[in-house]
């Protein structure tokens, strides 16, 4: 590593490394030790927090003998240490390490004989130090000097952050595991190791058919975790202690109220330790600087000391929160230690928590409504969080009860869609559902009979309502055969005119785009859904799953037209502004990424990508993806082979509910048929794929028979060609292009036609199909007898075949083997100069000196076999 070598060479005497608390400076440091152990004489000097102010403090044990007269003179405080330190170097006859930990406490004074005897290169330096309030002075000027190398620990990314959990847990782990335990510790490793830890022993990550997932929300208050804020808290003063506490209770909460109460001093100091953090400078709001401190801290608090906390605050307060963030932890607070909240405030919290998937809270919060006229929108809301978890038939028993049972407007309404939804996942047909959604209408009627002077306002407001339940369950089963009738809405959004109802508008649009795709037309049904999410707003209210709803209409186009990209960017930023919705919908977001892979030819990869799906989507399945998800898993199971598998697999299909919709249940009954064949026992696939590729004769299905053709292909039907070529011209997207291509290739048995269909697969990236189309050039070639260019075209085959078979980042490594031979620091700087960088522009990135760019350069230049720069960007290049 590249402390090691600083300290081994001869232009640097020191190295530190900074970094916030957990950030694992402790760990670096003792293992550059133990990597130096046999060279060095580690000296250990540990800074303290109370010996700040007390010069040469930290030095007490070396320099007992020193007359109380003489310590606080520097001479004699360096002679004296100095002669300690030469006793331990002659005793073992190595070079002194001087191990300096919490340096950022050293008092200025102790801090300058260290640094004076590294510059007399008496002794080296290792300094582990906190990146706020930083090194001391005279040390940092060793930096400044350029003979002392600089490192600042960073949180760990993503990536990094999915590696150590696959290190610690030696298994498959469900992306979005890595995901949320990331963002909840901010990367920092202690908080992570804490948080992991802590979820293994609730069960709230457990290890499901070898695949690591969540069971239910992180919880951040486990006994690691607690130790970690102990420790914090016993290092804090009465006064910051008590501003940390309300912070935690009150968050977001104005800096000048927690000043008012705990004073200024103990809220700066607070900052400065990154304990708590201002967000906005306008307003001075505070929140903990990690929000996994949050529910330990409020943990730690009796109930009695909350209220009294609470109490010590509101009387400063001259309003209550107005942020829907302070209205949550306000009510959740009164809660927690049972002071009283209004009814209509602890329903605007449950409805709150419920769209933010803190079903606990919005249970808790709707139980305790109590006036009769609220209590039934706080019973939809209780049916809202076991929809969340998926338990369609307890949120359609709660909604059932009060359907139609309202006594104004908005009572009579409440939960109408979310009854609706229900009723679709568990497999209502559209016509089943607004059969019995005619006792609105009946409930309208008698209402409107009690309150005539309201009798127009209910019945159009009910005629509304039906009008949006019924666009949304065709749209939810996919029943394109209805969507002529969305057509002329979808031409009038794309005309611009003003549509009466916008949620309509946005199902309809969804409908259009299912018509569309099942047509093959992949490319204007993922135009078709960016308009239905412009339709669509940002505020849906009951309908808050339809963000996920319109994700995965999208997604489904992007895949279907084979734009990986658009599709990547779509799942991309749902993950990203998902926050706590990603456990709920987490296993949807993996399957797509699964199908795509098994669309590209990458089964293997498509198999652990599903099957890891599957496990997700068995906790909870809020778009229904279960069945589809287990179908295009047994296609991938029995691509590779794997029988015992497939056949789990295939049973998981044959006993998902099918609430699919139309496009999606005909593509999960073509993956399971090719999976048959693709195992020997199907002798009848493909006159059933074809069959299922054009469900409706009345109806164009063009894109669902690409679909059903491909997996022919696949087989090894040739006979399909033909009719690909006739539906060609209607088809939009690479995949299906690049498909067609191979189609026309084999129809002319024409070995140049076969190499450019097989370069048109590579671009689209069907790494598959591309090697059907170099191995069918190969038999055309050896038919030919030219031995040379069959060899050319088999190598060709074998590459792609390898690609399809390729783990992810394999293919970077490989490019990568010319520069494999280089350290870490090397290939960081190398990686700047190809980008043009100078070296003293490298050294400002990555905050070392010059001399350390330049040392490290030189040894590149001799391992990589160069001259120079200048044949540096050629390295890069691969």
């Amino acid at each position: 590593m590249s402390a090691v070598e600083a300290l081994r060479g001869g232009s640097h005497v020191a190295v530190f490394v900074l970094g916030d608390s957990g950030m694992g400076k402790s760990r670096l440091i003792d293992a550059v030790v133990g990597e130096l152990g046999p060279e060095v004489t580690p000296v250990p000097i540990h800074g303290s927090a109370s010996l700040t102010k007390v010069p040469y403090g930290v030095l007490g044990p070396f320099i007992v003998g020193l007359p109380v007269q003489e310590a606080t003179s520097q001479l004699a405080v360096l002679r004296t240490l100095w002669a300690h330190l030469e006793e331990q170097k002659r005793a073992t006859q190595k070079p002194l390490l001087l191990v300096v930990d919490d340096a950022h406490d050293l008092d200025e004074a102790t801090a300058g004989i260290l640094a004076e005897l590294a510059a007399a290169g008496w002794a080296k330096l290792l300094v582990g130090a906190a990146a706020r309030p930083g090194l001391p002075e005279p040390l940092l000027q060793l930096w400044f000097e350029g003979i002392a190398e600089r490192h600042d620990l960073r949180p760990l990314t993503l990536a990094q952050t999915t590696e150590m959990l696959e290190g610690e847990l030696g298994s498959q782990v469900l992306p979005n595991v890595a995901e949320i335990l990331w963002e909840a510790s901010g990367g920092n490793p202690m908080l992570l190791n804490g948080l992991l830890d802590d979820a293994k022993n609730d069960g709230t990550l457990l290890r499901r058919n070898g695949v690591w997932l969540f069971t239910r929300h992180l919880n951040s208050h486990g006994d690691r975790l607690t130790d970690v804020v102990r420790r914090q808290l016993l290092m804090r003063s009465p006064e910051e202690r008590q501003a940390l506490n309300l912070v935690a209770l009150a968050e977001p909460v104005s800096r000048e109220l927690i000043e008012s109460v705990a004073g200024e001093e103990a809220v700066g100091s607070l900052i400065d330790s990154e304990l708590i953090r201002v967000t906005d400078t306008g307003s001075g709001e505070l929140r903990l600087w990690h929000t996994v401190y949050g529910d330990t801290l409020r943990n730690l608090i009796s109930p009695a000391r909350s209220l009294q906390l609470r109490q010590s605050l509101l009387r400063k307060m001259d309003s209550e929160p107005t942020s829907a963030e302070g209205l949550l932890r306000h009510v959740s607070w009164s809660i927690e230690c049972g002071a009283e909240v209004e009814d209509r405030q602890l329903l605007r919290a449950a409805v709150l928590a419920s769209r933010l998937y803190e079903d606990e809270l919005a249970r808790k919060a709707a139980v305790l409504v109590k006036d009769p006229e609220l209590k039934m929108a706080a019973r939809a809301v209780i049916a809202r969080t076991r929809y969340n978890a998926s338990d369609y038939v307890a949120a359609r028993d709660i909604l059932d009860a009060d359907f139609g049972q309202g006594n104004s407007i908005p009572g009579l309404l409440t939960g109408s869609l979310l009854w609706a939804a229900a009723m679709s996942a568990l497999g209502h047909t559209p016509a089943e559902i607004m059969k019995r959604a005619q006792a609105l209408r009946r409930a309208a009627e008698r209402l409107a009979a009690a309150r005539p002077d309201d009798a127009e306002a209910i019945h159009r407001a009910t005629e509304e309502r039906l009008e949006t339940m019924e666009a949304m369950v065709l749209a939810l089963a996919g029943e394109y055969a209805a969507a002529p009738a969305a057509a002329a809405s979808a031409e009038d959004a794309a005309a611009g005119t003003p549509p009466s109802n916008t949620l309509v508008q946005a199902f309809r649009l969804c409908l259009d785009a299912e018509r569309l795709l099942a047509g093959g037309k992949g490319l204007s049904a993922l135009a078709a859904m960016t308009r239905a999410m412009e339709a669509a707003g940002a505020d849906h209210d009951e309908l808050y799953f339809l963000t996920d709803f319109l994700v995965v209409r999208s997604a489904a186009a992007a895949i279907h037209s084979g734009d990986w990209q658009g599709a990547e960017s779509l799942l991309t930023g749902f993950v990203a502004g998902s926050g706590p919705n990603l456990i709920s919908f987490g296993g949807g977001v993996h399957a797509a990424h699964g199908i795509i892979l098994l669309y590209q030819g990458k089964a293997a990869q498509a198999l652990n990508t599903l099957s890891a799906a599957l496990e997700a989507l068995r906790l909870t399945d809020p778009q229904q993806l279960f069945a589809l998800t287990a179908a295009m898993a047994f296609a991938a199971a029995a691509e590779v082979g794997a029988q015992t598998k497939a056949e789990l697999l295939l049973a998981d299909f044959e006993a998902a509910p099918a609430a699919l919709p139309r496009y999606m249940r005909s593509l999960a009954a073509m993956a399971v048929v090719y999976g048959k064949a693709r195992l020997g026992n199907y002798p009848g696939a493909i006159a059933e794929l074809k069959r299922l590729g054009r469900p409706y004769p009345e109806v164009d299905t063009a894109g669902l028979e690409l679909d059903s053709l491909a997996f022919c292909l696949a087989l090894g039907d040739t006979d399909s060609a033909p009719r690909l070529l006739e539906l060609r011209a209607g088809l939009e997207g690479p995949r299906p292009a690049a498909i067609c291509a191979y189609a026309a290739a084999i129809s002319t048995d024409n070995a140049a036609d076969l190499l450019e269909a097989a370069k048109t697969c590579e671009t689209a990236e069907l790494w598959a199909f591309a090697a059907l189309a170099y191995d069918a050039a190969a038999h055309v070639y050896r038919a030919s007898g030219d031995t040379l260019r069959e060899r050319m075209a088999n190598s060709q085959r074998k590459r792609c075949l390898d690609r399809a078979d390729d783990l992810p980042g394999d293919e970077a490594a490989k490019s990568d083997d010319s520069l494999g031979i280089l350290t870490r620091r090397e290939r960081d700087i190398v990686a700047l100069a190809v980008r043009g960088l100078t070296d003293r522009q490298i050294a400002a990135e990555l905050q070392v000196s010059v001399r350390t760019v330049e040392g490290h350069l030189y040894r590149s230049y001799a391992k990589l076999n160069v001259k120079g720069r200048e044949q540096l960007p050629g390295i890069g290049g691969h």
